[in-house]
């Protein structure tokens, strides 16, 4: 992480901010979804408490009816009459079944009716589904005699031949209008089949389902468990007798569930829904998907916010860094536009600012060096007087010639001209043919002193001689080609001199065929051209004239000139060249020259 980050002011800032802002969202984000997670279980739960106490009214609405029912057929007259009558009426029988029959065709939640005499009268029974009850046993009927009051019981004996199951009958006695005696009994059984059928229609969502219990916790009706099981054998360990309703947590892993509890008040009933807490994890992994999606998508949008807006404020920064450390302080510092007026806008202006008295600065530094150079060439100027220099040259000369020493008469000639090239009244510019001039002076000097070890050959094209070049550029050439070139070489060196016009520009190239230099050494002295002359107490500021004095002259006098250029090969030897501009001398320039 400390490698990627670096030095880079903008990966650290991203890196910050994204982390300061990403973290509180993603906290967010999970303080949403346990909240949503809390809201969704609530309100699955209070849907399915909504869920029992409607299914508490849809039937506490069925023993509403059933007991209405009873109480119309105790009191029928038919009925009074088949009971309080001393033998059997076969057709007041039947008249009772076809009226207990369209009495109840509508009502599918009544499995059937009973009438149970007191004496041996044969019962009176009524079923929804004909043929699928037994005849009334005498222990059926003997255990009906003891009943006083209304009840309403899971009952086995009632139940359905073909294996339906125990269900909910209610058992009430029946006694004479005319002497309140008891007389028989009446039962009417509820259909489970219905029952079971209203609470699977009860809407419980996520595969929860509802059962009916009696007082005992028994199962009444529901899917699952069989009918007149206890409720402990299917969640062991629950205790509902404890509970007067509310939720129960059962189980754990994936069995865990959420019990609802209802008591129905007015019958002794409860109403046990079961809701498996896979339906709240599968809610859950919904919304934690959409949470997790939300969170990402604005994590990223917030982190292209974050990415866009270090760059714009770190971009000039950038810029300025690497201005800073990829310039070259010898150019001029570019100027950086302010695009703003905050800190790092005053930063940039301040730069530029600097930029600018930098660049004044070093102009400044630069004419005073000329100045300096100019100054020191003109003092070494004045420190020979030309006149007397050229007087006493020319008694030299003559007076050589006077004792036929003709060397050293042609020697002091030529240093003669050389001199007078050189002083010339300070002036800085010549024609070619002069510059060549001069050159040719201070080769015959050389050629003098050691003669016959090597040739100089020039060639000049003649369209260039009355071109204007800066003066002195080409005798530093020559003499850094005789005394590092020729000299050390063994046998007679060459030094080929050539000047050519080519459009408007001269190209000057000196070569030779001495010792040469390796890469290396070349490289070195390339480098040292670049660097300023190192000065001493006892070396003279205005001593002579190097290569490297015609390469900073080159690039101070000619804008953009690269200056010089050095080429060479250990062995075979080595070539010096530029390229300036040049331009015509007017008749009066010619003239003075």
């Amino acid at each position: 992480m400390k490698h990627w980050l670096g030095r880079s002011l903008r990966r650290k800032l991203s890196f910050l901010l994204i982390v300061s802002m990403i973290g509180p969202i993603v906290l967010l984000g999970y303080f949403s979804y346990h909240t949503a997670s809390s809201v969704s279980e609530e309100k699955a739960k209070l849907s399915g408490m909504n869920i029992l106490r409607q299914l508490d009214t849809q039937f506490q609405l069925m023993v509403k009816d059933v007991e209405n029912l009873s109480i119309f057929l105790i009191g029928d007259d038919d009925v009074q009459r088949y009971l309080s009558a001393p033998q059997r009426n076969v057709v007041l029988r039947t008249s009772i079944i076809v009226f207990l029959t369209n009495l109840v065709f509508s009502k599918d939640y009544i499995a059937d009716i009973r009438i149970v005499p007191d004496d041996d009268k044969e019962a009176i029974a009524y079923s929804q589904t004909p043929g699928a009850r037994q005849p009334v046993a005498r222990e059926e009927a003997e255990s009906l005699a003891g009943r006083e009051d209304k009840t309403w019981s899971l009952a086995a004996q009632l139940s359905v031949a073909s294996g339906a199951g125990q269900t909910m009958t209610l058992s009430r006695p029946i006694r004479s209008t005319d002497h309140y005696a008891t007389i028989g009994h009446l039962t009417i059984s509820l259909n489970r089949d219905a029952l079971t059928r209203s609470l699977r229609r009860s809407g419980m969502e996520g595969g929860g389902y509802v059962l009916l219990l009696d007082g005992q916790n028994r199962v009444i009706a529901g899917d699952g468990p069989a009918p007149g099981a206890r409720i402990e054998e299917r969640f062991p360990g629950v205790r509902l007798d404890k509970a007067s309703g509310g939720f129960l947590n059962y189980g754990d892993g994936d069995g865990k569930m959420t019990l609802m509890v209802y008591r129905m008040p007015g019958v002794d009933w409860t109403l046990l829904g079961v809701i498996p807490f896979k339906q709240y994890s599968s809610e859950n992994q919904h919304l934690l998907r959409l949470t997790a999606a939300v969170v990402v998508l604005e994590g990223m949008i917030l982190a292209g916010i974050i990415l866009f807006l270090t760059a714009r404020i770190t971009q000039p920064l950038r810029r300025l860094a690497r201005f800073l450390k990829t310039g070259n302080p010898e150019e001029e510092l570019p100027m950086l536009p302010a695009q703003t007026v905050d800190e790092v806008g005053q930063l940039i202006m301040s730069y530029n600012r600097l930029s600018g008295r930098i660049q004044r600065l070093t102009e400044r530094v630069k004419e005073n060096e000329a100045r300096k150079k100019e100054a020191d060439l003109l003092a070494l100027q004045a420190q020979i007087h030309p006149h007397f220099l050229y007087n006493t040259l020319s008694s030299i000369h003559w007076l050589a010639m006077a004792n036929r020493e003709h060397r050293i008469a042609r020697m002091v000639g030529a240093l003669s001209d050389f001199l007078r090239f050189s002083l010339n009244d300070g002036e800085e510019y010549c024609t070619v043919g002069q510059e060549a001039a001069h050159a040719q002076s201070y080769v015959r000097i050389q050629s003098d002193r050691y003669p016959d070890e090597w040739e100089v050959r020039f060639d000049i094209d003649p369209d260039c001689e009355r071109g204007m070049m800066l003066k002195l550029l080409l005798q530093p050439l020559i003499e850094n080609a005789i005394r590092h070139g020729v000299l050390p070489k063994e046998g007679k060196g060459s030094i080929e001199v050539s000047m050519a016009r080519d459009g408007p520009w001269l190209r000057v190239i000196v070569q030779d065929n001495g010792v040469g230099m390796d890469e290396e050494k070349l490289e070195r002295l390339r480098a040292s051209l670049e660097r300023e002359p190192e000065r001493s107490p006892d070396k003279p500021i205005g001593g002579g004239y190097g290569l490297r004095n015609v390469h900073r002259r080159l690039r101070m006098h000619y804008t953009g000139n690269p200056g010089l250029h050095l080429e060479s090969w250990e062995g075979l030897g080595t070539k010096a060249a530029f390229t300036i501009p040049i331009f015509e001398a007017t008749d009066d320039e010619a003239h003075d020259r």
